[in-house]
């Protein structure tokens, strides 16, 4: 723009040259300078030199018009016309120069005036642009580091997550140490008692081969079994970051009531289950979906503790709904929850249990939204509490 600004001046004005200095008050962070030199091309700059030479006459606040000085680019003296840039001291200066008598006219004066105007106008829109400019890349800067400080709390937040998800799973299992050891103590009362029979049928009279063969495979069947029990343990108290896979849902609520027999039976609850038979599987992390679940019917054994005039009854069920979603049920026949509580039950840190902590629940619901799912309780009439959840299909092709 101020080059174009010059070269017009030299041409409309038959100027010897046309210098501007801009100050720092467009924005630009130091003075610009810059002459324009009648019929001069290719030569090097002369702008700082052109400056210096002026100086002394352009401190004069305002300024005489016309000056005659020597001549900054050539021999002999010139007659300049500075013209001060808008009302601030440090916007610039416009300075037109010519060796002719008489110059600047009244109407090179004027032409000079509405070029110095225009100046002014077009270093506002610069400054607006440059400030525009400024805000934007301190914004960008300040959305970047605000985004890097979420990644980094939501990392945190994650990880916290994920630990407390795991201490809450190993404090679950560890109130159902008896009932684990039970579990596990099936399949191995299973191998001594085939082991025995084993050896009874091999010192027999003559030696019943076919017999003791049938007791070994079913020792090597209870073996595999006992060690699919642990190894489902060992993977529950495992902390480890979640791994998202197809999930057959009726297997993962089997393995979990599995763990929880003795537990209902010591507290008298008669677990039952109605699974939808062909049930497609869900995308997610079988260990947290198991926490989910193991959560979900631990809390409605214990909220039949104080029943007494009717049947302690947990019912697990799975369907697929009309939305392609696929459903989970687990209902009791507890006291049930009152409007307030059922409310606020899946608050963190807030707990009906006199010695909860108020994180089961929340965690569950964190998990089954990480899931894409929805988690939510209802009342089961005519007495207790339904938690519900709904999980989409996995999309991954399964074997």
């Amino acid at each position: 723009m101020c080059r174009t600004l010059l070269d017009a001046l030299l041409g409309m004005l038959r100027l010897d040259f046309a210098y501007i200095r801009l100050g720092e008050a467009i924005g630009a962070g130091t003075p610009i300078e810059m002459v324009q030199v009648a019929q001069r091309r290719n030569v090097p700059d002369q702008s700082a030199d052109v400056g210096r030479a002026l100086h002394p006459w352009l401190t004069a606040d305002p300024p005489t018009v016309p000056l005659v000085v020597p001549n900054p680019v050539g021999d002999g003296k010139v007659s300049i016309a500075p013209l001060r840039l808008g009302f601030q001291d440090d916007m610039g200066v416009l300075v037109a120069a010519s060796a002719r008598p008489g110059f600047p006219t009244p109407t090179e004066k004027l032409l000079l005036d509405v070029a110095a105007n225009q100046a002014v106008i077009g270093l506002q829109e610069a400054r607006r642009l440059i400030e525009q400019k400024r805000i934007a890349q301190e914004l960008d800067r300040r959305v970047a580091e605000r985004t890097r400080e979420l990644i980094a709390v939501n990392e945190t937040l994650r990880k916290t997550q994920t630990d407390l998800a795991h201490v809450t799973r190993v404090t679950t299992l560890g109130e159902l140490t008896a009932s684990i050891a039970h579990e596990v103590n099936q399949p191995l009362a299973a191998v001594v008692s085939s082991g025995d029979a084993c050896v009874n049928w091999l010192a027999a009279t003559p030696p019943n081969i076919e017999k003791a063969q049938e007791c070994a495979r079913q020792i090597v069947r209870d073996g595999f079994r006992a060690g699919e029990i642990v190894a489902r343990i060992r993977m529950l108290t495992k902390k480890a970051a979640p791994v998202k896979a197809p999930v057959d849902l009726n297997e993962a609520i089997q393995e979990v009531l599995a763990i929880m027999t003795l537990e209902a039976h010591r507290h008298q609850v008669a677990m039952r289950t109605e699974l939808a038979a062909g049930l497609p599987t869900v995308e997610g992390d079988r260990v947290q979906l198991q926490q989910v679940l193991l959560n979900l019917v631990m809390n409605g054994i214990e909220a039949m503790q104080p029943v007494a005039d009717r049947p302690r009854e947990l019912i697990v069920q799975s369907r697929k709904e009309a939305s392609g979603l696929i459903g989970v049920a687990v209902s009791d026949t507890g006291i049930g929850l009152d409007p307030q509580s059922m409310a606020r039950l899946f608050e963190t840190f807030y707990t009906t249990k006199p010695d909860g902590l108020g994180m089961g629940l929340s965690i569950c619901r964190s998990i089954i939204e990480a899931h894409g799912g929805r988690l939510w309780v209802t009342a089961n009439l005519p007495r207790g509490a339904v938690f519900q959840f709904r999980l989409p299909v996995s999309t991954s092709i399964t074997p």
